[in-house]
C-alpha cells in the first residue's frame, strides 16, 4: 500500500468553460426572481408613459446580462435606463402620440358615426400591432452606445425579415394580456416577461443568422 506522502498532488482543476457554467445566477429560481425584479423596476421607470420604450430597453439589457452571467445589480438597471434616454425622445414621444391617435380612431369608429368605420378599425388595429412589434424589437436590439435612429431602423427591418419572431412577440403580448385579465396585480410582472420575450426572440434571430460549422 503506497504511502499517502508518495502520492502525486492533485492536478489543478481547469476553469469551467463559459458554456458549461450555470446559465442562471441565483439558484433554481434565479431567472424568475430576475424577471420579477425587472418587471417591478421597469413598471416604476415607465410610470411617465413616455419613458416606456427606454425603460423596456433597459429591462431587456438587464435580462440579457443576467443570462450571460454578467453583473445584474439593481443599480445596473438604472444606469442602463439613463443611457437609453440619449436620443430616444423623438421615438418615445412619437410612438405614444401615434398609439393615442390610433386608440382615438378605434373609439370613434366603434360609435358608428364615422363613415367607413370598419375600414378605419382594421387599418388602425394593424398599424397599432405593427408599431407595438417594432417597439418591442427595438427594445431588444438596443445596446450601450447604440444610436436610436439605427436601432429603430434595424427593428423595422427585423420585424419584416423575421415574421416568426414577430409573431412570437405578439403571442407574448397576448399571453401577458391574459395574465393581467386573470389577475390585475400581476401587471407588474408584464414588463419583465416582455423583456425576457424580446431577448429570447432576438437571440433566436441571431442564432439563425450564424452559418453552420463545417
Amino acid at each position: 500500500m503506497s504511502d499517502p506522502e508518495d502520492r502525486e498532488p492533485d492536478a489543478p482543476r481547469a476553469p469551467t468553460p463559459p458554456e458549461l457554467r450555470p446559465a442562471f445566477g441565483g439558484g433554481r429560481f434565479g431567472l424568475f426572481s430576475e424577471v420579477l425584479m425587472v418587471g417591478l423596476g421597469v413598471s416604476v421607470l415607465a410610470l411617465p408613459v413616455v419613458t416606456t420604450l427606454p425603460a423596456l430597453a433597459a429591462g431587456a439589457a438587464h435580462v440579457r446580462r443576467h443570462l450571460n452571467g454578467e453583473t445584474d445589480r439593481v443599480v445596473d438597471l438604472w444606469h442602463d435606463f439613463v443611457a437609453t434616454l440619449r436620443g430616444v425622445w423623438p421615438y418615445a414621444l412619437g410612438s405614444v402620440l401615434l398609439l393615442v391617435l390610433l386608440w382615438f380612431n378605434l373609439v370613434l369608429a366603434s360609435t358608428g358615426d364615422l363613415p367607413g368605420g370598419t375600414g378605419v378599425r382594421v387599418v388602425s388595429t394593424l398599424v397599432a400591432v405593427l408599431l407595438v412589434v417594432v417597439l418591442l424589437r427595438a427594445s431588444g436590439g438596443w445596446t450601450r452606445g447604440a444610436v436610436w435612429r439605427d436601432v429603430m431602423r434595424d427593428a423595422g427591418r427585423r420585424t419584416g425579415d423575421d415574421l416568426v419572431g414577430s409573431g412570437l412577440l405578439l403571442v407574448a403580448v397576448g399571453l401577458c394580456g391574459v395574465i393581467v385579465w386573470m389577475l390585475a396585480p400581476l401587471a407588474v410582472l408584464v414588463p419583465g416577461l416582455l423583456a425576457l420575450a424580446v431577448v429570447a426572440v432576438e437571440h433566436r434571430a441571431r442564432a439563425r443568422q450564424v452559418p453552420p460549422a463545417p
